[in-house]
């Protein structure tokens, strides 16, 4: 069992880390309503791919409002968080402030970015942790197929006991953007940890005649 645990249980109570669901999606409600128009075999809103990615694993959702601010520099921003989550949590010891950075000397210094994204990578330092069960390690990523364009979440995978802390890329490089409470974050899934052989080989007519029966 995977065990997700916050340090501010009164104010995340509205906005728990819940499992992903692709009807929560807008875009994919608007997918669905189109396909109930123009019905055919092929159609966004029936690729199990999507489906699948955007329905496995949990998602953490912003409890508060914060607001990122930039100036078109790449580099520098100003930020307002709507709770002073240390001196909410009677474990404010472990609690920083709900916004934080990695300058870009930390990333950005050596790794290209696309054009159009802030340098400096926004830190969300969550009030969750997450007990991981022997054998797995929880992957962190940016919400497949998201509504959201203003950021992306970094990648991550870690094992154990952890903060569930979210670094984001920023998309918006000259205005104020404010992240209302309830948006969507980031998404978690869980992976054996283990490693699996794997081999390079020709495919055959079995192969091609199994896919020619699954597309009719």
């Amino acid at each position: 069992m995977i065990r997700f645990k916050s340090f501010l249980p009164k104010l995340t109570k509205k906005f728990p880390i819940q499992k992903s669901n692709i009807k929560n999606f807008t875009w994919f409600q608007r997918a669905l309503e189109d396909y109930s128009k123009h019905k055919h075999s092929i159609h966004t809103s029936k690729c199990p791919g999507i489906i699948s990615i955007c329905s496995t694993g949990w998602i953490q959702y912003s409890y508060q409002d914060f607001s990122i601010e930039t100036n078109g520099d790449l580099n520098n921003f100003k930020w307002f968080s709507e709770i002073n989550q240390r001196k909410e949590s009677k474990y404010g010891d472990l609690l920083s402030d709900y916004i934080s950075f990695f300058p870009p000397e930390q990333l950005a210094k050596f790794k290209p970015f696309p054009e159009n994204v802030l340098h400096t990578l926004i830190k969300i330092q969550s009030p969750w942790i997450v007990e991981i069960p022997k054998g797995y390690r929880l992957l962190f990523m940016p919400i497949p197929y998201n509504d959201e364009t203003r950021f992306v979440a970094a990648t991550g995978l870690v094992k154990n006991k952890s903060w569930l802390n979210v670094q984001l890329f920023w998309n918006r490089i000259n205005s104020k953007e404010i992240i209302k409470k309830g948006t969507p974050l980031c998404q978690y899934v869980l992976i054996k940890d283990n490693s699996v052989d794997y081999i390079i080989e020709n495919a055959t007519q079995k192969d091609a005649q199994y896919l020619r029966n699954r597309g009719k």
